[in-house]
């Protein structure tokens, strides 16, 4: 748990951990460079699993993580911000999946979004199973980064990349998720406040650029390198649910053109295997109909290039709709 200038919201989240239900755990705080009451709250605790550090001065969220790994002596890593609440069974629950299937090298959780008055306004779902995170990897993030659990003799071979500033857990994800597989848990195990001190949403531009590059390093990885258009096209599907963007109160045009970009990707994977093929064009199937509901365009919706319906693919796209409108219904 990293800590800045946090006494508002600190004791609530070191009081959540310290209230799990699973017991063996330690939790290293890193005060880093606070100036206001945090290092107070932290030294009023006595609890003897609780290891506080102190950076001799401000170095920043990326390093003072990256010191954290390397203090932490568990099996196993979570991540805590020192502003959200973890549910009391967090631990039990990511650590059972993670003991289970040896072959992940994390899960995250959905989560509850909460105010500054730790008023319930929304809920974060996200996609659970390996083959679908992968691939909604090559678009945007579906993790959480306060929900995570990891095994620790991954991640001390995965630091946070400096060069990734405001999206290196998004980079982090895509470079392990590159060797090995991953999951979310469909449990609300996370209390995820939301306000406007948020990297995201203070750094939402600069973000905004970083996980460009993040993008188009993993279409590299099949051998796309997408042009200033086709990289438009390859995220405009997700601007639909994006509260920060206006593309879903814009008239959107270039079909044909988003159906090129997402045969162009089919075909890559092909060549590659990367992804599984199946999953993959039942995604694109569920992004392209999202786009054509979304833009009340629905004779566009059964007669793109990229793929024609079969039932399987069929099968696997209506049950990513039902998440995708559950999703926009939280």
């Amino acid at each position: 748990m990293p800590v800045f200038n946090a006494e508002k919201y600190l004791r609530e989240a070191i009081d959540s951990i310290i209230n799990q239900n699973y017991t063996d755990w330690e939790l290293i705080i890193i005060n880093d460079g606070s100036v206001d009451c945090s290092e107070n709250i932290i030294e009023s605790y006595t609890h003897t699993r609780l290891r506080y550090y102190k950076n001799d001065q401000n170095i920043g969220l990326i390093a003072t993580l990256n010191r954290g790994i390397d203090l932490c002596n568990g099996e196993y890593i979570a991540r805590m911000d020192a502003d959200d609440i973890a549910e009391k069974d967090r631990f039990r629950i990511q650590i059972a999946f993670l003991e289970k299937n040896r072959e992940y090298a994390l899960c995250g959780s959905d989560a509850k979004i909460i105010d500054k008055n730790n008023v319930e306004t929304g809920k974060i779902l996200n996609l659970q199973t390996n083959d679908y995170l992968q691939i909604n990897l090559l678009f945007s993030v579906p993790f959480i980064h306060p929900s995570i659990t990891i095994r620790s003799e991954i991640l001390k071979n995965n630091y946070f990349d400096s060069n990734f500033k405001h999206a290196e857990d998004y980079e982090l994800w895509c470079r392990i998720a590159n060797k090995h597989k991953v999951a979310n848990i469909s449990n609300f195990l996370l209390r995820y406040r939301w306000h406007s001190s948020n990297v995201s949403v203070i750094n939402a531009e600069k973000q905004e650029e970083i996980k460009d590059r993040i993008i188009c390093r993993e279409l590299n990885n099949i051998n796309l390198q997408p042009s200033e258009k086709e990289l438009y096209l390859h995220k405009v599907t997700f601007l639909q649910f994006d509260s920060k963007s206006a593309i879903k109160k814009e008239a959107f045009h270039n079909y044909n053109e988003l159906d090129s970009w997402f045969q162009k990707i089919i075909t890559a994977n092909r060549d590659f295997q990367r992804y599984n093929e199946a999953a993959l064009i039942s995604f694109l199937w569920s992004r392209w109909i999202v786009l054509c509901v979304s833009q009340k365009n629905y004779k566009k919706i059964f007669n793109p290039k990229f793929s024609s319906y079969k039932l399987p693919i069929l099968s696997r796209t209506f049950k990513l709709l039902l998440f995708l409108r559950k999703k926009t219904k939280l």
